[in-house]
């Protein structure tokens, strides 16, 4: 039994190797044509590239887990070795429990390319646009989000907020730290969140201290309502979403953990942590689907052209409604466990009932 083990085992990993290479192949032609096209440098276009692959792989792998599965028992099936396989007393449960590990190596994978690699290129990615970009006006510096906070720097004052309300326009949690031309803070403002109105902050709840900077005490104020001259618009917040990408899973936990406190609608960004997982799951539910043709192990009912086609419809078809979903999630039309897990839920339960409806050959 070992042997059958090792051969179905090599069968796969040959076919997702040759799914990998095919793919990488494909893509990195493509786009290292398409970015010389653009006239850009040689360094730039690799670095480009390089900074791209992760998310790329992040859709790769799945469908490669699907045709390492598809290719690997087809050809098992055209040398008619699938047949020898079951007549010597391999069970379907085995093959299925078989593929399904060597698919959780993928899962493994993924979650290390979606949990870290992929934070730590937009990472890269985000200070190498950056370095580009010219810091004046209402440009934002931002520090890493472990602290607890975003902070950035204006030309006068320092300030920290908890989050950004992008569709009420609103800060909150706000410290505000101003500064003289000698760097001395001379006064800072905080409040519980300050709104955008006409083309002013209005700070709500402000606990006021001045007078920081010279030798008397300090002075504290308790003001229900104020306007504040901060020099950023709703539209310099928009980063926020872009610092959520760079943070590795564990981290992005913590945060959104934290910032579910504040008691503002989470549905966003649970959408953004809960699909690195299920995206990771994916492997093994698309490495799983093709398996329901092991039921039918005649040679003469496989064709390499079906194939391609089952393949290109599962992919697109997971793609296109998976995309759907998740993005109904973002804007709160769905909650985030649901618009997440639901087709690929949908696409375990058709394995599930695959492996139900045949339980009888399947011991």
């Amino acid at each position: 039994m070992l042997i059958l083990s090792q051969l179905i085992v090599k069968e796969w990993f040959k076919s997702l190797i040759a799914a990998l290479v095919v793919l990488f192949l494909l893509i990195t032609t493509g786009d290292i044509i398409n970015g010389f096209l653009q006239g850009k440098a040689f360094l730039q276009v690799i670095l480009e590239y390089s900074l791209k692959m992760p998310d790329l792989m992040g859709k790769m792998l799945p469908i490669c887990c699907l045709v390492a599965s598809l290719f690997s028992i087809n050809k098992l099936k055209g040398h008619s070795e699938l047949i020898a396989i079951l007549a010597a007393g391999y069970s379907y449960t085995k093959i299925y429990s078989l593929i399904g590990i060597c698919s959780l190596c993928m899962v493994i994978l993924q979650f290390a390319n979606l949990g870290y690699i992929e934070p730590y290129a937009n990472k890269v990615k985000r200070e190498h646009i950056e370095k580009s970009k010219k810091s004046e006006g209402r440009y934002l510096t931002r520090s890493t989000l472990e602290g607890g906070k975003f902070w950035y720097k204006s030309q006068h004052y320092f300030a920290a907020f908890d989050f950004f309300d992008r569709t009420n326009k609103k800060l909150q949690g706000i410290e505000v730290f101003w500064f003289d031309n000698e760097a001395r803070t001379n006064k800072i403002a905080k409040a519980q969140e300050a709104q955008f109105v006409n083309g002013q902050w209005i700070f709500k709840n402000v606990q006021e201290t001045t007078n920081l900077a010279n030798v008397g005490f300090p002075q504290i104020y308790n003001i229900p309502e104020k306007i504040l001259g901060l020099k950023e618009v709703p539209e310099d917040f928009g980063e926020f979403e872009a610092d959520l990408t760079t943070l590795s899973f564990f981290k992005l936990s913590e945060f959104v953990r934290r910032l579910s406190k504040t008691g503002i609608n989470m549905n966003e960004f649970n959408v953004i942590l809960l699909n690195k997982v299920a995206l990771s799951l994916t492997c093994l539910i698309f490495a799983l689907i093709p398996l329901s043709s092991l039921f039918n192990p005649n040679r003469r009912n496989s064709s390499f052209g079906k194939n391609v086609v089952f393949t290109l419809a599962v992919t697109i078809t997971f793609w296109v409604a998976h995309s759907s979903l998740v993005a109904y999630g973002s804007s709160g039309n769905l909650p985030a466990v649901v618009a997440v897990f639901v087709i690929p839920g949908i696409f375990l339960a058709f394995v599930a009932h695959t492996f139900w409806k045949n339980r009888k050959l399947a011991v």
